[in-house]
């Protein structure tokens, strides 16, 4: 279900080739990756003594991504794990920011990594319950690095005709020192009127450069569409620096600030060119037992430091539920507001509720 106030404005038949094609790529990269698998030498250590040979994948949110040749890909809750033997080089990040890269070395203390930093020559016993991130970084195709979404809702109404269609998807990686991520999103309602579809999406990318203390510095850019505020396109470029706040296995919280410089194009032909302030945060949970579940949030806002009194912001709330492995069912909330819209006839805001089913990789 999806909830739209708007005047209207301009309006136009789109085809869905676009949004298939993107789709489509998306999957092929995630069937393309699980294709193409490095040999499987490491051993996980659990608890009860077992040994599980396999492949790291990474560490995230307290869970192991570990790719086995009789089991496939499995989940292992990190607090479970009594040691790791590998030789992949890894990248491994703790809870207060610091990282480490390099291989592992034995250990003879049970959950406790020990691990040389690049230039030093003492090796460090690192507790693994600090430990809130790790990925394998040097070896492997580009495309085996890759970790990605798709996800698609289709609503429909009989009584009132009316129908929408909602995709979106994503793609991230990360190397020694930055990491980056493309997410877009689209949705195309048609309201049973004159078979003309409303449109909004969005695509997004940002690179981010991260350093000492849980600061990062961040580049990102955008493209974005709305037919309900009569937006035709909005490109908005921009810089800024942030911090993690809060670091955890099941919690994230993100504080950011920078400069982005916006262009914006009307219906009625009107474009108009801003420097925006840019304050954002962000937060994730996450909850391992069942129904698995993640609740991610953002929140933009973007005071105009060319139009005196103007601002916006862009809202995001996501709910996941995992049903089956690397399936699940979203729940999304969105808003969008500017307290001085650049034509009279233009609404201020636009939300929406969206609901899909959706596979990561």
């Amino acid at each position: 279900m999806q909830n739209h106030r708007g005047a209207g404005g301009w309006r136009a038949r789109r085809p869905l080739a676009v949004a298939a094609r993107a789709v489509s790529l998306a999957i092929g990269i995630g069937v393309a990756s699980a294709a193409g698998a490095a040999p499987k030498t490491d051993v996980v250590v659990l608890e009860n003594g077992d040994r599980i040979t396999g492949e790291i994948k990474s560490l995230e949110h307290n869970r192991l991504r570990y790719s086995t040749s009789h089991m496939g890909t499995i989940y292992i809750e990190w607090d479970k794990i009594r040691r790791i033997e590998t030789n992949q080089y890894l990248l491994l990040e703790r809870s207060d920011g610091v990282r480490y890269y390099g291989q592992l070395l034995p250990s003879e203390v049970d959950a406790e990594l020990k691990v040389r930093r690049e230039g030093d020559r003492a090796a460090d016993g690192v507790p693994m319950a600090s430990i809130v991130r790790a990925q394998p970084i040097e070896g492997g195709r580009f495309v085996e690095r890759l970790e990605g979404y798709v996800s698609a809702g289709i609503d429909y109404a009989k009584a009132s005709n009316r129908g929408s269609l909602d995709l979106a998807g994503g793609l991230s990686s990360r190397t020694r020192q930055r990491n980056w991520s493309v997410d877009g999103s689209m949705s195309l309602v048609d309201d049973g009127a004159d078979d003309e579809i409303d449109e909004r999406w969005d695509l997004q990318g940002n690179v981010r450069r991260l350093m000492r203390d849980r600061y990062f510095q961040e580049n990102f850019a955008s493209l974005a569409r709305n037919t309900e505020l009569d937006l035709n396109l909005r490109t908005l470029l921009g810089s800024g620096y942030g911090r993690y706040l809060v670091q955890t296995n099941t919690a994230e919280w993100i504080l950011g600030g920078g400069l982005a410089y916006s262009r914006e194009n009307y219906t009625g032909g009107e474009t108009f060119n801003s420097l925006e302030a840019v304050l954002t945060t962000e937060f994730s949970v996450f909850h391992y037992d069942f129904p698995e579940t993640d609740i991610v949030g953002g929140l933009a806002v973007l005071p105009s430091l060319t139009k005196s009194g103007r601002y916006r912001a862009e809202g995001d709330l996501r709910a996941k539920y995992e049903f089956v492995e690397d399936l699940y069912f979203e729940f999304r909330l969105y808003g969008s507001y500017d307290s001085q819209p650049p034509t009279d006839d233009v609404e201020q805001t636009d939300y929406g509720f969206v609901t899909s089913l959706g596979y990561s990789f």
